[in-house]
């Protein structure tokens, strides 16, 4: 079928009109997304300065501490202990010589909601230095990317705390949701870091027991543990901690071979349940290669894709006072909360999601 000139030019008009009403749609709601995103000036005293960030999956509180170090701790929706408790995977802390966190030095952290990252830009002249976080929106990574003028060593340090099998008393007691009365003592288990491996981390949490089936029972409901998998046990979860130009100098720590302008830390997370650790780490394996088939730029332009999709999707901004920028910015930020951690294996959890914080 012979399609006319005239035809053809008015089918291209179209079209031409319809991106030029799509970019000028995006170029306002962009605009006011821009309005919500959170700036700081300085660096967090602590965690509870901390600013989330997450793929629905994956959640992230980062934070940079004055005169110090990028922190981040490490969430999974499906991270469940062997007591029924959502842990934190651990910790990372980032530092760089020379220290671009110095008292003095410019400093500024901003949370970018139109891409799901945060930005750091810190330090002066030669030693400034750019940091971008995010959380890959369709792979189970965490990446941050560093650069600057000049050269610069990184360390990367992972931090576990559960190193050593412990009974859980006061206030750690109260936090097991249906054994804090329990007439019997109640222990958490440690985590394991895999020996071996010259340039990357390895760790994980296996649940080797589970409270599920004595909860139950509690709950009247034992006959349940004859016909339903039991959700807790062998459920194992940990992550892979890998940088760009570095080595492992610790069983916790890498860090760069040699000074560089630029570098690049990822940590691969995973859940499952697996009858033994060694399918376990299999898998972890075989996450880490996935991910490793696609280039670091592609997936970062995929994960901004997803996000300006996501806003593009639906949006509500008030337009007059203060209070209304105020209602909008908060209405915007929960959104952005929500699709943070609502994409996992398991339903967000009612009190602070991924994004719990050390009390203060």
């Amino acid at each position: 079928m012979k399609t006319s000139r005239a035809l053809f030019a008015a089918l291209l008009l179209s079209t031409v009109f319809m991106a030029s009403a799509a970019a000028a749609k995006e170029a306002s709601w962009g605009a006011a997304l821009e309005r919500c995103d959170v700036v700081w000036q300085e660096p967090s005293k602590d965690s509870l300065g901390s600013m989330p960030l997450g793929n629905g999956d994956i959640g992230v509180n980062v934070w940079v501490e004055s005169d110090g170090d990028l922190l981040f701790y490490l969430s999974l929706t499906d991270a469940w202990s062997e007591n029924a408790q959502l842990l934190k995977l651990g910790r990372v802390r980032v530092h760089l010589s020379p220290n671009p966190f110095r008292p003095g030095q410019h400093f500024q952290q901003k949370l970018h909601l139109a891409t799901g990252e945060i930005v750091i830009t810190a330090g002066t002249g030669l030693q400034a230095v750019t940091l971008r976080v995010w959380v890959d929106a369709n792979h189970p990574v965490v990446q941050v990317d560093m650069e600057g003028p000049s050269r610069f060593e990184v360390q990367a340090d992972l931090e576990v705390w559960r190193t050593a099998r412990r009974e859980l008393k006061g206030q750690d007691r109260n936090s097991v949701y249906g054994l804090y009365s329990s007439p019997t003592p109640v222990f958490s288990d440690p985590d394991r870091v895999v020996e071996g491996g010259a340039d990357q981390i390895v760790w994980y949490h296996r649940n080797e027991r589970s409270i599920w089936g004595d909860n139950l029972k509690l709950q009247v409901l034992g006959d349940l543990t004859l016909s339903m998998p039991d959700p807790l046990l062998h459920r194992t979860f940990g992550g892979t901690l890998r940088g760009e130009g570095m080595t492992r100098i610790t069983p916790t720590s890498l860090k760069s071979i040699k000074p560089q302008p630029q570098c690049r830390i990822t940590v691969t997370l995973l859940t499952a349940q697996t009858q033994t650790p060694e399918a376990w780490l299999k898998q972890m394996e075989e996450a880490t290669k996935r991910c490793d088939k696609v280039r670091s730029k592609q997936r970062l332009s995929a994960h901004r894709r997803w996000w300006n999709e996501f806003w593009g999707r639906s949006y509500i901004f008030l337009s007059g006072d203060a209070e209304a920028e105020r209602v909008t910015q908060g209405y915007t930020l929960q959104r952005f909360i929500n699709a943070c951690a609502g994409r996992g294996a398991l339903p967000i959890k009612f009190n602070g999601t991924l994004f719990t914080t050390d009390a203060s």
